[in-house]
């Protein structure tokens, strides 16, 4: 029996959606506020979790492969998979698909916004793009599929109203009152990784430290002051063009 319920859940028998009715859209609806809107939002459109809103997937856009992203979850990213009945799964791919929204095209040049990026701003210290920059932000390389242009206006803007918390500020403090901030990268009850601003990474032994503190709030500064609206625009327009192909890790 638990073996027949395996293959049901990794490898569903249809493969097309048999549960499509507005009262599965429903049931969909409501393992969706419970399962997903803390990191995709009540509407979908993303903030941990990828924006939901386009009808494109980075995984595949099949009813297949949603099935298989919800139920076996993504491991190069934080997409848990989802122990729920077949028909449950279905029902949510119908409620996910109702989030649909027709494209809007953005105000912003992607080009200028590209230019504003690499030689205006100092975004590639912090943050990388296919290999290039800084590692104490997220890597941007697909931020287009991750991140509606709300949400991306909002992280420039306002880059402490929404921190992933992998990118929390850490402040350390040791023995001799030495402050060190950074990210924290690992820890265990004897010893805590971090990466500092220039960096570096250090492995310090909780016994040596006087106070480990961890803030919710981003290392970025707010950049509401560097772009008038149009270069702001532009800016937001170049990140959300940045979409690596689907299906590609």
């Amino acid at each position: 029996v638990f073996l027949a319920f395996i293959c049901v859940i990794v490898f569903p028998l249809a493969q097309t959606n048999p549960h499509t009715s507005e009262n599965d859209k429903a049931m969909g609806a409501s393992v969706f506020r419970t399962q997903c809107a803390r990191c995709h939002n009540f509407d979908g459109s993303g903030g941990e979790g990828p924006d939901l809103t386009r009808g494109e997937f980075r995984h595949g856009s099949a009813d297949s492969d949603l099935f298989s992203t919800i139920s076996l979850g993504r491991s190069n990213n934080e997409m848990p998979h989802f122990t729920l009945p077949e028909k449950q799964i279905w029902q949510l791919i119908t409620f996910v698909r109702s989030l649909y929204r027709a494209p809007v095209k953005l105000p912003g040049d992607p080009v200028s916004g590209k230019r504003s990026y690499w030689e205006k701003s100092n975004c590639s210290q912090c943050h990388m793009i296919n290999g290039i920059g800084g590692r104490l932000g997220p890597d941007l390389s697909d931020i287009g599929w991750r991140r509606s242009p709300d949400h991306l206006e909002s992280s420039i803007l306002h880059p402490s109203q929404d921190v992933e918390r992998n990118y929390w500020l850490v402040q350390i403090i040791d023995k001799n009152g030495k402050t060190t901030n950074g990210i924290r990268l690992n820890e265990d009850s004897y010893s805590i990784q971090i990466m500092d601003m220039q960096e570096n990474l250090l492995s310090l032994w909780k016994r040596d430290l006087e106070e480990i503190k961890q803030v919710k709030q981003s290392l970025m500064p707010s950049f509401k002051e560097n772009f008038g609206m149009t270069e702001l625009e532009d800016l937001v327009a170049y990140l959300y063009s940045l979409r690596r192909k689907a299906n590609q890790r």
